[in-house]
């Protein structure tokens, strides 16, 4: 049999865009090789590759191109895998791929699909068979059954009989990891998607309880991890094949097992490789974390979901919240960089929980920005999780898309999915002690003031004693909980410092130059074009900036370790017009020069923000600037080029 995997089309929002992280899926390309052992023929097909390469566009038609690029594969069975956050595109694309080929088998697994098995094939009848938990074990008995539809006796599955649903009982787990062949990586074009890091499994199984987390439900709680023998050979054979020399070790909670660790980091230390890892702070130590070091790790995401200890109680995360600076601090001193993520939104969350997590997060901000990333999420309802069970009657959906959220792109998705709350139940919300107003607010104030970073961000909390929280309290009272106020990156910031703490204020005028730097590098280096020569735009990558301080020197004093308070006054009092020019486009390539402009040469540059004429120029300013020519063709040299587009037809000679 020919049998098409499909992957997830999952995406994360960068600058407001859909980025597409390509990876290939390392529970498919197991399947594969898995299949191909007995005698079966596997592909990979993965829609965010399609959409990253130009061959489906992201709008109202993905879904249905999607199916077409499937059918075009000449599959024998299809096999879709699952999350919640992007089951309705899962159902779309498999709907078209039925619609056409009624007859073609349509296969559903993964983590959503093996907790909500009965219910998904009750109501969306594209799908024919449901592989439940982890399905190397079943799959090949699945497909050897499917022609004459004898899946009775194959544990872990579910499957429609004629107008029936049949479960059968089991969840089958691989005891041994190392039983199973490797992944087929050759599968996915890893050389010609240009990566140089690649997500590896582990590992398997979570032994801890947290309310809201669904892992265990799909791995089970036995903790299992590759041998390190096993482990480092798969990395060997894809430094091998592809050159690739850091990875990204793939499991919940890589250090659980001490011992295995240490044994892994043995045999790692060999090696040069450079690699990352998730860890919980209690499963870490000084000495294990020198021994990960000193093999090849590089980065750790720790998962501490709340600052409050009376949520880490009740949420069962059980973390101490006391160890938190210690193993940072440790983690850091090593050279280690260290992912923190929080969630906000848990139904029982009061607004002092809130604002130990909002704290607890903004403390991070006086570490080392290069060695730290600070995440926080609204919480996302997950089936087969005692958070859902305790309160499934209050989930609510008012279609918000978080970060963790396909987006709707078909008429239909929002009734669908607010239509069928058990199933796509990652799309909705429980109805909580804090509106549900404050919990969008608070998450997304968060990613807005992000891009400010660390130094910017350590002198606003200064004008708040250190506290993230009353920052965020502030702006909530601002904007009236209305995140809609809010958007449009940095400039609604700009309107409220300058509203806040005056206009003339420091912290005002970095906020307006942070604002125009990352604009103007998110801008890029585009090529422009001239249209017959005869308009011009101040360049792409300037911008005028009236009435501001020396920010960029403020910011280096900041660096340096001086506090706002302390800024010389000389620097606070007074105010400029500049033109500010970035080159290079990345953080670390970045070169940024500020120029202070004379008196009135700043509304000279501004004339040239939308596209002008050398004759409306010179009549606009010729009783102003005594060689108007002249200056022209020095601005043409220095700061105006011909626009990449531009309309003659505005530009009245």
């Amino acid at each position: 049999m020919r049998i098409v995997f499909v992957d997830n089309l999952l995406f994360e929002r960068k600058n407001g865009l859909p980025h597409f992280n390509l990876q290939p899926h390392l529970g498919l390309t197991s399947l594969i090789s898995v299949i191909e052992s007995n005698g079966h023929q596997g592909l990979l097909f993965d829609p965010k590759l399609e959409v990253v390469e130009g061959r489906i566009a992201f709008d109202s038609h993905l879904y249905k191109k999607a199916a077409d690029s499937i059918l075009q594969l000449d599959p024998d069975v299809v096999g879709f895998t699952s999350l919640g956050c992007n089951f309705i595109c899962t159902t779309k694309i498999a709907g078209y791929v039925k619609r056409v080929c009624p007859d073609l088998p349509i296969l559903l697994g993964g983590p959503h699909a093996s907790i909500l098995d009965q219910t998904i094939l009750k109501r969306f009848t594209q799908f024919d068979v449901i592989v439940r938990h982890e399905a190397e074990l079943t799959l090949p008995q699945v497909l050897r059954g499917l022609p004459r539809n004898e899946l009775h006796l194959i544990p872990g599955v579910t499957f429609r009989d004629g107008e029936n649903v049949v479960f059968n009982p089991g969840q089958p787990l691989v005891e041994d990891l190392d039983s199973l062949p490797y992944p087929a990586f050759d599968r996915y074009p890893i050389i010609s998607a240009g990566l140089t890091s690649l997500r590896v499994e582990a590992g398997r199984g979570c032994p801890f309880g947290c309310t809201f987390c669904s892992t265990a439900s799909f791995f089970g709680r036995k903790y299992r991890l590759k041998s390190p023998q096993r482990l480092c050979d798969e990395l060997d054979r894809l430094h091998a094949n592809y050159g690739i020399s850091h990875f990204s070790l793939n499991h919940d909670l890589f250090t659980v097992n001490r011992q295995k660790v240490l044994a892994f980091c043995e045999e790692a230390r060999r090696r040069q490789y450079t690699w990352s890892c998730s860890a919980r702070m209690d499963c870490v130590d000084s000495e294990l974390l020198e021994k990960m070091q000193e093999a090849g790790c590089r980065s750790i995401y720790y998962g501490i979901e709340t600052g409050s200890p009376r949520m880490q109680k009740i949420v069962e995360k059980n973390q101490e919240l006391g160890m938190f600076d210690l193993v940072l601090d440790t983690t850091q001193s090593l050279g280690i960089s260290s992912t923190v993520s929080f969630i906000t939104g848990y139904p029982q969350e009061e607004l002092d929980d809130q604002a130990e997590t909002l704290d607890l997060a903004g403390r991070c901000f006086s570490r080392d920005e290069h060695l730290t990333n600070i995440q926080l999420h609204l919480l996302t309802p997950e089936p087969g999780t005692s958070l859902l069970r305790q309160f499934a009657e209050e989930l609510r959906y008012d279609g918000h898309i978080s970060d963790f959220n396909f987006p709707t792109l078909e008429s239909d998705d929002s009734s669908i999915m607010a239509g069928n709350p058990d199933i796509f139940v990652n799309h909705h919300y429980f109805a909580s002690v804090l509106p549900r107003e404050r919990h969008v607010f608070v998450t997304e104030c968060f990613a807005l003031l992000r891009p400010l970073g660390f130094t910017v961000l350590r002198a606003i909390l200064d004008l708040y004693g250190g506290s993230f929280s009353t920052l965020i309290d502030d702006l909530d009272s601002w904007s009236n909980s209305s995140v809609a106020n809010l958007r449009g990156g940095l400039r609604p910031f700009e309107a409220f410092f300058r509203q806040r703490h005056g206009r003339n204020n420091v912290i005002t005028s970095l906020v307006r130059y942070v604002n125009a730097v990352n604009r103007l590098s998110r801008n890029g280096s585009n090529v422009h074009r001239c249209i017959r020569g005869s308009v011009f735009v101040l360049r792409n990558n300037m911008a005028v900036l009236k009435e501001i301080h020396d920010a960029g020197e403020a910011l280096n004093l900041l660096n340096s370790g001086c506090h706002i308070a302390e800024l010389p006054t000389s620097l606070v009092s007074q105010v400029h017009d500049v033109v500010i020019e970035v080159r290079g486009f990345e953080v670390n390539e970045r070169e940024i020069r500020m120029l202070a402009l004379s008196e009135g040469a700043a509304d000279v540059i501004e004339f040239f923000k939308t596209p002008r004429s050398r004759r409306q120029f010179i009549q606009r300013f010729a009783s102003m600037i005594a060689d108007v020519e002249s200056s022209f063709d020095q601005l043409k040299e220095t700061v105006i080029c011909p626009p990449a587009i531009a309309d003659e037809r505005r530009v009245r000679a």
